[in-house]
């Protein structure tokens, strides 16, 4: 199984590298709009997590930003970030190597949705900018075959600061620190040894996040 998990990732990065043509070949493309463009400014900003990116095969975070452009200088910028996550885990077993019986399988699930606006100043190549994002996650383990549900709610406001360095009029890459500070409730019903126990918990937590985002942007 573990062959077989690793086999899948592998093939989820190759896929996911591929996919990374894509934002060069847009780039190309958008310099090219650029210079048909009265003001030279770039409206829109999609903004990739590279942090565990080449760990993971996939962002931990991707932002859409909307720059709010006065007096034909960008002063800042809203932020609005979506993600979500599926992952279906099963497990089977065989005596004779042709039946195979399922012993074990789970649901685990995760939504996340994020607001936020920065404030912008620009220096030569380089644009610093600090702001706020709030949000919220959600998150969920179903386990099919014993009675055992784990759901956690996490609601966040982070402050942060930032400086992005731009590699071309459409390319650019961004270093985030913030203070991360969490209220999380949790629920989770049933276990192997007590199937009708339930327990609640909550928490808050609040620390500096180094960094808090490590990304790579394309701008259009």
């Amino acid at each position: 199984m573990q062959l077989a998990l690793a086999q899948n990732i592998k093939a989820m990065k190759y896929k996911i590298l591929k996919l990374s043509i894509i934002p060069i070949f847009l780039a190309i493309v958008g310099t090219a709009q650029q210079k048909n463009s009265p003001s030279g400014l770039n409206k829109y900003e999609i903004v990739m997590d590279l942090q565990n990116f080449f760990s993971d095969g996939y962002p931990d975070k991707v932002l859409f930003k909307v720059n709010d452009i006065k007096n034909n200088q960008i002063k800042g910028a809203y932020r609005f970030g979506l993600g979500a996550m599926y992952w279906l885990d099963t497990y089977k077993i065989t005596q004779d190597d042709k039946n195979y019986e399922t012993t074990a399988k789970e649901d685990w699930y995760q939504f996340s949705l994020s607001l936020g606006y920065e404030y912008q100043r620009k220096l030569n190549q380089a644009v610093f900018y600090y702001g706020a994002d709030i949000g919220s996650l959600i998150a969920v383990r179903d386990d099919k075959y014993r009675p055992n549900v784990n759901e956690a709610y996490n609601f966040f406001l982070v402050p942060f600061t930032g400086v992005k360095v731009f590699l071309n009029a459409n390319l650019s890459l961004a270093f985030e620190a913030g203070i991360m500070n969490y209220l999380v409730w949790s629920k989770h019903e049933g276990s192997d040894t007590s199937p009708d126990n339930r327990q609640y918990h909550s928490s808050f937590e609040s620390s500096i996040k180094l960094p808090y985002s490590l990304t790579f942007n394309f701008n259009f």
